[in-house]
């Protein structure tokens, strides 16, 4: 049974890559294949990041006898990004599937249906680890590790943390994971807490990163003073170190915290995964008053719907609504930061490279709003639900509208004040920040409308968790570095053509073809698409 259950579950994950939503027939070989070739690509990129960076550390470390405290290093950040990586999924894909009622219906142990996700949580979070983890195991032996090491031993050693460190990172992932479905239960507002709680730690990993290299720095100065402290602080990180140096003992003791440590979450998850999952408290509760109805048209109904629908979904307020939270922050930077970015540009606008400065800037505009792409999923969101929004009296142009409208006013009135007060502070002309708010405010536009264009040829109605329309779709990776690919193209094609086209007029007709693209995308969203849903 568990089989059958991780078997469902892989292919609920990866169906938007293999299969037509429409048909239910598999994609071409030849299709399959470039998705798995461009997943692998970028799996080597990111490897190859981590491999630098486990160069820098390995050889001093190893040379001056403290190689555990190199793989200590490298299993605690294998394990931060694990964590990182999969825990976001995990709350959803436990506790917020939308099979989970009709899979504890059956006569299916609750235990099984969760370990069969935990089972997916673990190949997953084996991924991310892996990122990291065997590039330094790479790194460890071409730089001469051997001459360190029992050879045999340690490879044995380093398959076994290497897997029970997956093992560590399920546990850890499905805790937190269990923790914030029990706050957000708790919470009247559950989505603005989840949405809060993965915002700080975002942040929290974000500062992390800038802060990575003068912590390699600083670790390799004083390396000794940092591993005694693990040492004696944190048994199990030097117990990881040691079994990646070939200690057997060390070795054990790890894979017996891991296993003990999971068999221990899976016990106490098993006990409350049915009344997590079938708990509908801390909704607010209201007094009944009986009051008039307003009547609302129905545009605003179809707005209504989509802000509803946005807030109350975790990953697709941050997923739609990332760049709103950075818009707010690089103003403000700007303003603290005004006089090293004014003298930076003076520098470079005195350049016959002068014009790209007013380009680069609506180029980062439109790179921020196309982040934004929550139309793209929104119509596959309506789910088996689309019925009803169909068989409501809403013509079918209203509802094109609604959600298009509703996503380009959500970013629009941020993107516009960055872009204006943004291009006043860094000492734009008067018109390059008239330009540069035009363009910022078509090209929000663009993303929407496209964005509900693409989504409405490529909606996905046969999913079970919110997550695979949102971040698995390719609706959205299309609208996403689609919008990427023409924000770059603004001043790189002025850079290929500056030879004869004059700045100012590259950017009126860049401008004017945004605000064609506009017109030709809402056009065919409110004919063709339209009609289309009716189809769906």
């Amino acid at each position: 049974m568990v089989g059958l259950l991780v078997k469902k579950e892989m292919k609920n994950l990866f169906r938007t890559y293999f299969i037509n939503q429409k048909s239910g027939k598999g994609f071409s070989k030849g299709r399959t294949a470039g998705f798995v070739c461009l997943f692998i690509f970028l799996m080597i990129i990111l490897m190859a990041m981590f491999f630098g960076m486990s160069l820098m550390m390995v050889e001093p470390l190893v040379s001056g006898g403290i190689g555990w405290f190199y793989f200590a290093i490298m299993g605690m950040m294998a394990l931060a990004l694990g964590v990182f990586g999969d825990v976001f999924n995990t709350y959803a894909m436990l506790y917020k599937a939308k099979d989970n009622e009709l899979l504890l219906s059956l006569p299916i142990p609750p235990s099984k249906i969760l370990i069969s996700r935990m089972v997916v949580v673990f190949l997953l979070g084996m991924l991310y680890e892996s990122l990291v983890f065997i590039p330094a195991i790479v790194a460890f032996w071409i730089t001469g590790g051997a001459a360190y090491c029992n050879v045999a031993l340690t490879i044995i050693s380093q398959v076994l943390i290497y897997l029970f460190l997956g093992v560590f990172v399920t546990t850890l992932t499905c805790v937190l994971g269990w923790l914030v479905a029990l706050i957000s239960n708790k919470m009247k507002h559950k989505s603005l807490g989840v949405v809060i709680l993965t915002i700080v730690f975002f942040g929290a990993y974000y500062f992390f990163c800038m802060k990575l290299s003068d912590f390699i720095n600083s670790l390799i100065l004083n390396a000794e003073a940092f591993s005694n402290n693990v040492k004696s602080a944190f048994y199990p990180a030097y117990a990881f170190g040691m079994a990646g140096v070939g200690n057997i003992v060390d070795t054990l003791i790890f894979v017996a915290f891991s296993l003990v440590t999971f068999l221990i979450a899976v016990y106490f998850l098993s006990i409350t995964f049915r009344k997590i999952t079938t708990t509908s408290g801390g909704d607010v509760k209201r007094k009944f008053k009986g009051v008039t109805g307003k009547r609302s048209s129905q545009y605003r109904t179809v707005m209504k719907m989509e802000r509803i629908r946005f807030t109350s979904i975790p990953t697709y307020t941050l997923n739609a609504g990332l760049g709103l939270l950075f818009m707010p922050i690089l103003l403000v930077v700007l303003i603290i930061k005004r006089g090293t970015v004014v003298s930076v540009l003076q520098m470079f606008g005195e350049s016959e490279y002068g014009p790209l400065i007013p380009m680069l800037l609506s180029a980062m505009m439109a790179t921020i709003v196309s982040m934004d792409c929550g139309s793209a999923p929104s119509m596959s969101l309506e789910g088996k639900s689309l019925w009803i929004l169909l068989s409501s009296p809403i013509d079918e142009k209203t509802i094109m509208r609604g959600k298009i409208d509703f996503h380009f006013f959500l970013n629009a009135v941020p993107a516009a004040v960055l872009s204006l007060l943004g291009s006043i502070i860094l000492g734009m002309s008067i018109l390059d920040v008239v330009l540069i708010t035009i363009y910022t405010v078509a090209f929000t536009y663009l993303i929407s409308s496209f964005g509900m264009m693409i989504g409405t040829m490529r909606a996905n109605l046969n999913w079970t968790n919110p997550v695979i329309p949102i971040k698995q779709s390719m609706a959205v990776m299309i609208t996403l570095f689609g919008g990427w690919i023409v924000a770059i193209l603004y001043p790189l094609g002025w850079y290929l053509m500056r030879s004869f086209m004059p700045g100012v007029v590259w950017k009126i007709v860049m401008t004017a073809l945004i605000i064609v693209f506009d017109l030709v995308c809402y056009r065919w969203c409110v004919t063709k698409g339209a009609k289309k849903i009716k189809e769906l």
